[in-house]
């Protein structure tokens, strides 16, 4: 029994030895990977000790020592000792990285207890790996221990709070049972250029910036979108950049913009050709009824011609169609204006643009209409809730209390944005993600949409056109939306 029991405690002893140097040389190999490793310090000291070795200045320094005896004269033993000798950076590194990740796995230990994340039987999430993406993003791997996803994200700040970071993402690998946190110890920068370079997808758009990389969406994917926040959080000029990026990037795509701040927000689209402009709620219902009536009659277009929606048309009919159904945005900004009856319409009419909106949520995505609606209260007296349900994508900027948080994100995470214009809460599904949204100056936006129209002609949006004459000026055909294709 004795012998079995030294045998298990010098396994165990071999194994810890093993780990102590398998360590180093998984971060060597994570560092290579990721290419955070100081490959000019470690390069500098290479040729350095490559020359002095060469020179065998180091026998002569040891010669005055009394270690002499312990230089390797021996063939393999100098070679052992040249290697070791020219790549300490990279050993000594790679050793500083385990003490790190050891000293993390201490803090994250009391972090999770204070954060909550600790089971009724004591277990916390444990690190599995903690590595540098790029020199500002870092990516921390941890066991599950059990919690579903939603229960790190609720703890976000928690977690922040405790270990001294910000959080971009949380992920979670179910197959795994792990969950990554991508992280930096840098705050987000306070304001983002808009560049339309950013984008390559059809009807893609922007989102923001996080620290990690750009996020964008598409209305393909993402048919529906509403943004919500305060007064001076960003909204309008979210607006204003997501309009002037749809029209630079798809020229055929028109637009239906309900601006009830008096037209002030939109003024910049008015007497442009792609664009209907209107200040009032009046108008925007008989705008709206235009729409109904658009939305049966490319219904009723698109099953004539066996079509399920309007990508289905484009791809059927690429090569031998003669109509062109172009996209139709709805943007409604201030939706509280429309959505509650009062001075400004009637309580039918209210009821009635209320239903059209509704059935353009539940069925535009279809027939090529997509609806973006911004409003500070996002409540079920100020937001239809079927067409709330319908707004997939979400952009949400700072709200000045929980339950205006709650009801758009479900949480209270819009209350904990710093007071930074642009800063805003993006959720896609359960993904939900810190960014800095795009700005975008009036000054750029009226250069990059050029002069307005000498004539204006503000008709409603027509349900089918016949494909324009290509001129020269024209874009070519795969990016206009007539002919389009995945």
């Amino acid at each position: 029994m004795d012998k079995r029991n030294d045998l298990a405690n010098r396994i165990e002893f071999t194994v810890k030895n093993l780990m102590v140097l398998v360590e180093p040389v998984k971060e060597l190999w994570i560092g290579i990977e990721t290419n955070t490793i100081p490959w000019d310090i470690c390069a500098g000291w290479t040729v350095v000790t490559g020359v002095a070795l060469a020179l065998r200045v180091d026998r002569f320094l040891i010669s005055h020592t009394r270690f002499i005896e312990m230089y390797p004269y021996y063939p393999i033993l100098y070679k052992i000792y040249a290697f070791s000798v020219m790549t300490a950076p990279l050993w000594l590194w790679a050793w500083l990285q385990v003490k790190r990740k050891r000293d993390k796995l201490k803090t994250l230990t009391h972090a999770f207890k204070n954060s909550g994340l600790q089971s009724n039987i004591g277990r916390l999430p444990d690190l599995i790996s903690d590595h540098a993406l790029d020199p500002m993003i870092r990516k921390m791997r941890l066991t599950n221990a059990g919690f579903p996803l939603g229960k790190f994200i609720e703890q976000t700040k928690a977690i922040e709070s405790n270990l001294g970071i910000f959080i971009d993402t949380i992920k979670e690998n179910r197959e795994r049972r792990s969950v990554d946190i991508i992280y930096s110890h840098y705050p987000m920068g306070d304001e983002v250029l808009y560049s339309s370079m950013e984008t390559n997808r059809p009807f893609e758009f922007i989102v923001g910036q996080t620290r990690a990389h750009t996020v964008t969406a598409s209305f393909k994917d993402i048919p529906h979108l509403m943004v919500a926040g305060e007064t001076g959080g960003g909204k309008s000029t979210y607006l204003r950049q997501l309009i002037v990026h749809i029209h630079l990037k798809h020229k055929t795509v028109r637009f239906l913009l309900i601006d009830l701040k008096g037209g002030l927000e939109f003024s910049l689209f008015e007497n442009r050709t792609q664009f209907v402009v209107v200040p009032s709620v009046l108008a925007a219902i008989e705008q709206l009824k235009q729409i109904n009536k658009m939305l049966d009659e490319r219904m009723a277009f698109l099953k004539a011609n066996q079509c399920k929606d309007i990508d289905s048309y484009f791809k059927k009919k690429e090569k031998t169609r003669t109509v062109q159904l172009n996209r139709h945005f709805i943007v409604v900004d201030e939706a509280a204006e429309m959505f509650l009856a009062g001075h400004h319409a009637k309580g039918t009419d209210i009821q009635a643009a209320r239903a059209i909106l509704s059935r353009v949520a539940r069925q535009g995505r279809a027939c090529g209409l997509h609806l973006v609606v911004a409003t500070q209260r996002p409540d079920s007296r100020s937001l239809d809730p079927q067409v709330k349900a319908n707004l997939t994508g979400v952009i949400c900027f700072k709200m000045m209390n929980d339950s205006s948080s709650i009801a758009v994100l479900g949480n209270g995470r819009a209350t904990d944005l710093p007071k930074i214009p642009g800063r805003a809460i993006w959720k896609n599904g359960i993904e939900m993600l810190e960014v800095q949204t795009p700005l975008l100056s009036v000054e750029e936006a009226e250069r990059l949409m050029g002069p307005a129209d000498a004539s204006p002609k503000e008709k409603p949006p027509q349900v089918v056109e016949d494909v324009p004459e290509k001129s020269e000026d024209q874009e070519p055909a795969n990016q206009h939306e007539g002919v389009e294709t995945d």
